[in-house]
């Protein structure tokens, strides 16, 4: 690999990262779930959701007043091949849980959680990096 073509490769993977938590705290949940390779997995609270189908419906039970912050610091991305990737990071997450959708701004809570995640990705033929396994462990937490 040349410079450019893994710099290039770490920019991409950057992007889906980023973009993914995007839609995730945005409630479009088909864009979270297009993230995801056909057989990627996401290890999430106790439960190993395969593919784009089993997030999507996951995500669909999340209450309808629930905003989050998935703020990613830490980024990391070691590019091990042209199509495949490795990723170490940590959320900062910042969640509220109203009776019903908020239509504005809601309260600044006390942060939930600090996460470290370890991520595989790979590049589709169309050139979109997605995730093979998402596995995060809480460092910091109530």
């Amino acid at each position: 690999m040349t410079d450019l073509e893994r710099w290039a490769a770490v920019t991409g993977c950057q992007q889906a990262i980023h973009g993914f938590y995007l839609a995730l705290d945005g409630g479009d949940f088909d864009a979270v779930a297009a993230c995801m390779a056909e057989r990627g997995v996401w290890h999430r609270q106790g439960r190993a959701l395969q593919g784009p189908a089993e997030v999507r419906q996951a995500l669909a039970d999340r209450p309808a007043g629930r905003t989050t912050a998935h703020l990613v610091q830490n980024l990391v991305i070691d590019v091990e091949a042209p199509d495949r990737a490795c990723a170490r990071y940590m959320t900062l997450v910042y969640r509220v849980d109203a009776p019903a959708a908020p239509t504005g701004p809601v309260p600044l809570p006390p942060p939930l959680s600090i996460t470290f995640y370890r991520e595989r990705l790979s590049r589709a033929a169309d050139g979109r990096w997605l995730v093979e396994e998402k596995r995060g462990q809480r460092r910091f937490g109530n």
